[in-house]
């Protein structure tokens, strides 16, 4: 059978076995007849197979206490032991413009329905609408997901309130997750190891990931006497999150910030007044960054060699959006499978593999051109403190025939 040696579990393979298990019979009688036609010979095959399965079972066994090979529920199991839980997905966020008659108050969990696909989308916070006629609040799509939602899309309300007349999005929404997959997990365990502890900047972002919504992470770091290349201020943190409410993730940073160490906000500030957990007496303000959103605008074009489907389109969008989420390529591939972080450039050549994934499974239909945000080459330039955001109606796809 497989041995378990030092370099770990060595598989026998079907051909192992059957070569073996007719050996055995040629040892009795060299002229034994063991042709795939006789019953001998269908025996020999039929265990081969089954002793091959059994190893197989074996090694699955065997890579499920390795948090490196095992998958799905094996590895659910494994990061249970220090917390980590997968997450079912995370939701879209948006910004939205409310508008009515001045002073009316709009409580959060209103809720606004895309005029497009019908998705519903619920206000995070109360708001109440200014002398102008209008108030900005952020929202959330009520179900997992990446849910799009281009501007002016957001515009029924479906939760009336008296005096709330309009509801509109100027900016396009930020994609949620969806189910997390093996390797963005396998991540998430790393670093969630760490979280127990304190006074290190890995404890921080292990609380961070732990926040319900939170789909992108870093924490800065300037323990020097200067302000850094990145306009960090001497000794202090700057926690960039994408995701998660902004009173969880100040709560999160809260519980992991040292004393006396500042907070910077290197993005899009967020304060969040009066934070504290056990303790009101311990309350701070706790200031942090979103990152700063930069448009991915692609433009492809594909020459159809005729056996492209009819929804060539569709499925050469959802490639793309699922690559740039981490959710096209598996991790035994070999490919960067957890998609663009912040801080992370996009290099324009990366986009032919979830192109070429669609097209390349019908024939040999080919790109003849290419633009992301107009570069044909190179990268599209991301700062530390920003992170690409990708909505299927910045995609185009032309087709050839």
């Amino acid at each position: 059978m497989a041995n378990i040696t030092s370099t770990g579990y060595v598989l026998k393979t079907q051909n192992d076995w059957y070569a073996q298990e007719r050996q055995l019979y040629l040892d009795i009688d060299a002229n034994w007849n063991l042709d795939a036609s006789t019953p001998d010979g269908l025996k020999l095959s039929s265990d081969a197979e089954i002793w091959a399965n059994l190893d197989e079972i074996g090694q699955r066994a065997y890579n499920s206490k390795d948090p490196n090979k095992a998958k799905d529920y094996d590895l659910d199991v494994i990061c249970s032991l220090t917390g980590t839980i997968r997450s079912q997905g995370t939701p879209s966020n948006v910004e939205l413009t409310l508008s009515g008659v001045a002073g009316t108050v709009i409580i959060a969990g209103k809720l606004i329905e895309s005029s497009v696909d019908g998705s519903q989308w619920a206000t995070d916070i109360n708001a109440t609408i200014g002398v102008g006629g209008t108030v900005t609040v952020n929202a959330t799509c009520t179900s997992n997901g990446a849910t799009q939602a281009s501007i002016g899309t957001l515009t029924r309300i479906v939760s009336t309130v008296g005096g709330w007349q309009g509801v509109t999005n100027a900016t396009v929404a930020t994609p949620g997750t969806n189910v997390q997959n093996n390797s963005s997990l396998r991540l998430e365990r790393a670093k969630a190891v760490a979280r127990p502890g304190s006074n290190q900047v890995d404890n921080m972002l292990g609380e961070i990931f732990a926040v319900d919504g939170v789909r992108r992470a870093i924490v800065l770091e300037n323990d020097t006497d200067v302000t850094d290349a990145n306009g960090l201020p001497e000794h202090s943190v700057a926690p960039i999150v994408d995701g998660g409410t902004d009173a969880d993730v100040a709560l999160a940073i809260f519980r992991k910030k040292n004393p006396g160490c500042k907070l910077h906000a290197a993005g899009t500030s967020v304060t969040v007044n009066g934070v504290y957990d056990k303790y009101i007496t311990n309350a701070r303000d706790i200031t942090f960054s979103r990152p700063v959103y930069v448009d991915m605008t692609i433009n492809v074009t594909i020459q159809n060699d005729g056996s492209l489907p009819g929804n060539a389109n569709d499925l050469i969008v959802a490639a793309i959006l699922n690559y740039a989420a981490g959710d096209l390529v598996a991790a035994e591939c070999g490919f960067n499978v957890l998609g663009f972080d912040i801080g992370e450039e996009v290099p324009v050549s990366r986009m032919y593999t979830p192109i070429n994934q669609v097209i390349g499974t019908y024939g040999n239909a080919y790109v003849t051109n290419l633009t992301v945000n107009t570069l044909t080459s190179g990268q599209v330039a991301i700062d530390f403190n920003e992170l690409s955001r990708w909505t299927s109606g910045n995609i185009t796809v032309v087709i050839n025939a």
